[in-house]
């Protein structure tokens, strides 16, 4: 079994943390003074490849996006990795914005990492332009990678019948509450069973406006004019928003659940995306400043609530419509095919996939481990906020919808329609229903026209 031994985990990470503390990622320093990385082998480790690790040589470069915190955690990662593979170096190429733009750049130019991130919906274009290198093999090289897996994931990263990239993690799309509104204002705090009729009535009861009536203090909730926001609530109505390779967000069942966020917004429950980007501000800091009392996203914005919110907050799963569906956000690994050092590259990958290597980049909180074991163990899901909410929803991640507009690979011009006529929508300047036809007519004449 893959994930079972974690009080060993535990030991190897208290053994990496004092390691960590005199060697940094990419090799010795001239800060290191020459001094050598303390090295460990397999019996320091339950990851299948240190043995193979030992005998390996050369340099690896990794690209990656995020914030500082992802930043400092892969450094970790790469250095630990070293530890195991001292005759490899491992470059850490770490882009904190335009990522996308960066990675295109490298591919046009032909001069792409040996590992890189790219987005869910991002594989298939790499893929067809031949620039990633088949994961089929290190799978079975390396069967660590998908034991105890969630169902569904590495589909993301398949594409027509070949895995093409790995998902290193994902996030849970959940309801985050603060729990302080809930009780000034004497309101029941929800719990995972809601549906969203609970959910309107809820923010209608907890939204503010001030003495004379002329605005809003406190909002409800929020909406996001985002791809995780559209997904869910379609899915939660069992929309096929995307099907035979045709946009159909006007269907009955997609306008039911996009109608959720627009009505919201009608309603006054909610700011539009548009009024709240225009003073500069984003629906996350509105929560923190206490501006908004429930707010849907991702794992990401935890670190930054820890460390903000100063008042009470959880956590729970999306209001239930007719049913439920966790989108699936995530960057996925990929290893490029003109890479020189393939063997490395995929030895590596397994590592930062093990036990070690991943308690090294959830302790932060933003993202989730891909594997059903590890999802049940506090050292990689850990509170706050409660963690129930991030299990349950493991078992109704994405949908077919999802991944068949994925791998178009025309989802950057499909999201970028949608966006812009939903913003139309919520900003007043058409309703839901010509948005949500607007998006199909345009979608099927313009980029899905095969």
């Amino acid at each position: 079994m893959k994930k079972k031994t974690l009080k060993k985990t535990l030991a190897f990470l208290m053994t990496a943390a004092m390691a960590l503390s005199v060697a940094g990622c990419g090799g010795s320093s001239e800060e290191d003074s020459g001094d050598q990385q303390p090295t460990k082998s397999a019996e320091d480790t339950n990851w299948e490849g240190a043995e193979k690790a030992a005998e390996l040589s050369g340099n690896l470069t990794y690209m990656h996006s995020g914030d500082d915190y992802e930043r400092e955690m892969y450094a970790n990662v790469f250095s630990t990795y070293e530890q195991y593979a001292p005759n490899v170096s491992v470059e850490q190429m770490y882009v904190p914005s335009d990522y996308d733009t960066k990675l295109q750049t490298l591919a046009a130019a032909d001069d792409l990492p040996d590992l890189f991130w790219v987005g869910e919906a991002g594989v298939k274009r790499y893929k067809d332009a031949g620039m990633l290198s088949e994961l089929d093999s290190v799978i079975e090289e390396y069967p660590q990678l998908t034991e105890d897996i969630i169902d569904g994931v590495l589909e993301f990263g398949n594409i027509d019948g070949q895995q093409a990239a790995f998902p290193k993690d994902w996030t849970s799309y959940v309801m985050y509450l603060n729990l302080d509104m809930f009780e000034e204002a004497g309101v029941d705090v929800p719990t995972n069973d809601w549906t969203v009729e609970d959910y309107k009535e809820i923010a209608a009861e907890l939204t503010q406006t001030s003495e004379d009536g002329s605005r809003t203090t406190v909002y409800g909730t929020a909406i996001n004019n985002y791809r995780a926001d559209w997904i869910n609530w379609m899915g939660n109505y069992g929309a096929d928003w995307f099907a035979d390779g045709k946009s159909n967000l006007s269907s009955p069942e997609a306008l039911e659940g996009l109608s959720v966020m627009y009505n919201l917004v009608q309603a006054g429950s909610a700011p539009s995306p548009g009024s709240v980007s225009a003073t500069g501000d984003s629906e996350d800091r509105l929560f923190i400043t206490g501006q908004v009392a429930m707010y849907p996203s991702g794992r990401w914005v935890i670190p930054s609530f820890r460390t903000e919110c100063d008042f009470e907050w959880d956590a729970v799963e999306m209001p239930q419509g007719t049913t439920r569906t966790c989108p699936f956000i995530c960057s996925m690994v990929c290893i490029a095919e003109t890479s020189e050092n393939k063997d490395a590259a995929a030895n590596l990958l397994s590592f930062q996939m093990s036990d070690e290597g991943l308690a090294l980049v959830m302790e932060s909180a933003l993202s989730l481990p891909v594997y059903t074991d590890l999802m049940e163990s506090e050292t990689y899901v850990n509170t706050p906020p409660s963690t129930d909410a991030f299990i349950n929803s493991a078992s109704y991640l994405g949908n077919e919808s999802q991944i068949e507009a994925c791998q178009t690979g025309k989802w950057s011009e499909y999201s970028d329609i949608i966006t812009a006529r939903l913003s139309d929508a919520f900003e007043g300047k058409t309703t839901i229903e010509e948005a949500a036809q607007l998006i199909d007519e345009q979608a099927n004449s313009t980029v899905f026209t095969e």
